[in-house]
């Protein structure tokens, strides 16, 4: 029975897509099924939550939704609208296919910068639950859901779990937190795994009420799920002796990290992340590739315009013979007003780093100390087409 209803809607046209889906009799149900017809749009949402941005959403035809191989990559397609870019994962776009497919939007926006972090459908205007399959999936509860910094990043969670990382971007979470209350959605899935590819909000029938004791024992397993959880994190502030946390730190795995092009452009990335962009060179996208793998980097780091790796947290003491390197004394780095904001100068007076406020030029100082950087390396020679991080040499 399952199969042939599914069949029937793939069936009809995107006018009728768009409406609710057809009264079946309660009697031929299978057993544990919900009847949503008789639940549409009755969400746990607050119609008068205002969010901090304007929603930006885009018209869906489900009918023309798709998975499509376009510019090197897995791309989520509606008609000539892109949805999401997999890179290589072709399994990826045809599990948002699926889901995108299961949950039928009219209507589509998004919640992230500069790349999306989440996305969630309306029908006609309106929430509506849903019982989709997702292979990772998450329950959020209403009660609790909120935009919270941890460990520099600010992520959506609850009084149970972490659910959307939102890293630096304090108005991309605070505006996931006013939507998901605002329209009741209950429940986040994800597409990709360990790291999503593409994750959606959505609202499910409510599950039955946990009638069992909550005991201490059980209090202390949440906290300590909590605390796995945030040490997990694939996306941080960057721990800074004498700081705390600055800027944005990305963990990856190198064997992972692939080259891509995006709209004519060859970046250097892993998963959604991209680590460097390189223009119209692909040449140099490659040697970064390899640059990155034979080093094992492991975190990405991004204080202002300074971007450096890190090899498990320390810095790495290695430098490439193809790359040109300029060596300072971190000890002696200089903080001063520079043209349009500040400046971080070496012992001689060269600037080697740009920042728009002193609070931001004064963190990259201390970085460079507590990491014990003493080299700027780059490599490539244009400035455009180059990859430029730091090490840890030694003097040597």
């Amino acid at each position: 029975m399952r199969r042939f209803l599914v069949l029937a809607s793939l069936a009809v046209g995107p006018a009728a897509l768009a409406q609710a889906p057809p009264q079946v009799p309660p009697q031929s149900l299978p057993p544990g099924v919900i009847d949503l017809t008789k639940q549409a749009n009755e969400t746990a949402g607050d119609a008068t939550v205002t969010t901090p941005a304007r929603e930006k959403f885009v018209a869906i035809d489900i009918v023309t939704v798709n998975a499509r191989y376009a510019g090197e990559s897995w791309q989520l397609v509606a008609g000539l609208t892109l949805l999401a870019d997999f890179g290589k994962r072709q399994a990826d776009a045809d599990e948002a296919k699926r889901v995108m497919r299961e949950l039928r939007p009219t209507e589509w926006a998004t919640i992230g910068s500069p790349r999306p972090v989440v996305g969630y459908g309306l029908f006609n205007g309106k929430p509506r639950l849903h019982s989709p399959r997702p292979k990772v999936t998450a329950a959020i509860d209403l009660a609790s859901v909120r935009a919270e910094q941890v460990r520099g990043a600010w992520v959506l969670k609850d009084d149970a779990a972490l659910h959307l990382n939102f890293g630096g971007r304090k108005e991309d979470a605070e505006q996931a937190a006013a939507v998901v209350r605002k329209y009741g959605f209950n429940s986040v899935g994800h597409v990709g795994y360990p790291v999503p590819s593409f994750s959606y909000l959505y609202a499910a029938p409510a599950a039955p009420p946990d009638k069992s004791p909550r005991g201490g024992s059980q209090a202390a397993v949440a906290v300590l799920g909590q605390a796995a959880a945030e040490a997990a994190m694939g996306r941080t502030g960057i721990p800074i002796a004498g700081v705390g946390f600055a800027g944005e730190m990305v963990k990856f795995d190198p064997r992972k990290v692939e080259v891509r092009r995006d709209k004519g452009v060859y970046v250097l990335a892993s998963g959604p992340d991209e680590l460097a962009r390189f223009g119209a060179n692909e040449w140099a996208a490659r040697d970064a590739l390899k640059l990155v793998q034979d080093y094992r980097f492991t975190e990405h780091c991004q204080l202002g315009e300074m971007g450096f790796f890190l090899v498990n947290g320390v810095a790495p003491t290695r430098v490439p013979f193809n790359a040109q390197g300029r060596r300072f004394d971190a000890k002696a780095v200089k903080v001063r007003a520079a043209e349009a904001g500040y400046g971080v100068y070496d012992d001689t007076g060269r600037l080697l780093f740009r920042a728009p406020t002193l609070d931001e030029a004064e963190q990259m100082a201390k970085a460079l100390q507590a990491y014990g950087f003493d080299t700027v390396c780059q490599l490539g020679l244009s400035p455009t087409s180059s990859l430029r991080f730091l090490a840890k040499t030694g003097g040597r």
